[in-house]
């Protein structure tokens, strides 16, 4: 249907998540901004609500967009988790993951109890969710009570503006900026126990006996404890933060990209390696499989000898990487950020038509 056809939305939308730090969430919340401007036209007046001063994000969204609401929006969309809870105009809220509804354990205590109790009451306020992947969706709807006619599925978009395939210079300049010698593999995203780095170490040991040039880069900071890097051998490289503008040099130019991960929302990082034509080794966890069989080359999921049979299987199979360089493009062509914006305001004007 032609915007045209539409009146004037007026959208609230939360830009808190587009403050540093640039977390997984920054990413949507800036690609959703991009696709918007691309197809929205003049049928569509964004007021973006930021905090003039750093907040806590639990007092930001329970008190500041709790006033937002009361301002003559037609809707307030909040990309965070939870929506307030008492609002004055229809809300709607993104929940990324259920992760925190399945995995408790995997969390702090408090930080973890806090945000079940807003998911799910915030989840019932809403008059719309979306989630990126089925799986997300299913869950919030048996975990939080609320019917799957209440959730939109909208995946999220690659910006291939940034995430193209490199040149080989853009590679050699990597190399040479990180000191990478020979063949590397590269797992990108923040450190921590469930994103399965563990995994990853324990799979590449045995590999280095047969290629002794690989290394590991784990190019994300780390968030918490992981006991194999408590000493960790000299071939793994722990690069807290790359640049976006390098990061494309560094995933397609790795032998191989590894996304171990046991519980995902959606993966943002792997759409973005697979935008740049990476060789990707993914666990076969439920939104891997949903959104990019075919693409990666999946592993059973917790288990570091399958990683690295996976692994060992596309470093000399020049046939296969191609393969699946290939179905990277074309997969991730099929994720963009228009679109995403295109379905959410769909959901906007039909929760502000409601």
């Amino acid at each position: 249907m032609a915007a045209t056809t539409h009146h004037v939305l007026r959208l609230g939308l939360d830009g808190k998540p587009l403050l540093p730090p640039r977390t997984g969430v920054y990413r949507y919340t800036a690609g959703l901004l991009r696709g918007l401007e691309t197809i929205a036209g003049g049928n569509l007046e964004l007021t973006l609500h930021t905090p003039r001063r750093p907040l806590p994000t639990t007092l930001w969204v329970l008190c500041s967009l709790q006033r937002a609401t009361t301002k003559g929006l037609d809707v307030l969309h909040c990309p965070f988790y939870y929506p307030p809870l008492f609002p004055g105009c229809p809300v709607t809220a993104t929940v990324h993951d259920a992760l925190v509804l399945e995995h408790p354990e995997w969390f702090p205590r408090a930080w973890g109890t806090l945000m079940r109790r807003l998911i799910r009451r915030g989840a019932r306020t809403a008059a719309a969710l979306v989630t990126p992947s089925l799986h997300v969706a299913r869950t919030v709807e048996e975990c939080c009570g609320v019917p799957l006619q209440r959730i939109r599925v909208i995946p999220h978009g690659v910006d291939t503006a940034v995430w193209s395939p490199p040149s080989p210079d853009a590679v050699g300049a990597v190399r040479h900026r990180f000191g990478l010698r020979g063949r590397w593999l590269v797992q990108l995203g923040a450190v921590e126990p469930r994103r399965g780095v563990d995994l990853l170490l324990q799979a590449a040991a045995p590999l280095r006996r047969l290629h002794t040039d690989l290394e590991v880069v784990l190019a994300g900071g780390v968030r918490a404890p992981i006991a194999e890097l408590s000493r960790p051998p000299g071939w793994v490289r722990v690069i807290p933060w790359v640049e976006d503008e390098e990061l494309p040099a560094l995933l397609a130019g790795a032998a191989a990209v590894a996304a171990p991960s046991r519980g995902e929302g959606f993966d943002l990082p792997v759409l973005e390696a697979l935008a740049c034509g990476a060789v990707v080794v993914a666990s076969d966890i439920p939104v891997h499989v949903e959104h990019f069989a075919g693409a990666v080359e999946l592993f059973r999921s917790g288990d570091a000898d399958a990683l690295a049979a996976a692994i060992a299987g596309v470093l000399d199979d020049t046939a296969r990487q191609q393969r699946l360089r290939g179905a990277a493009r074309a997969l991730a062509a099929r994720f963009t950020w228009e679109e995403s914006a295109r379905l959410h305001l769909a959901l906007w004007r039909e929760v502000a038509g409601a």
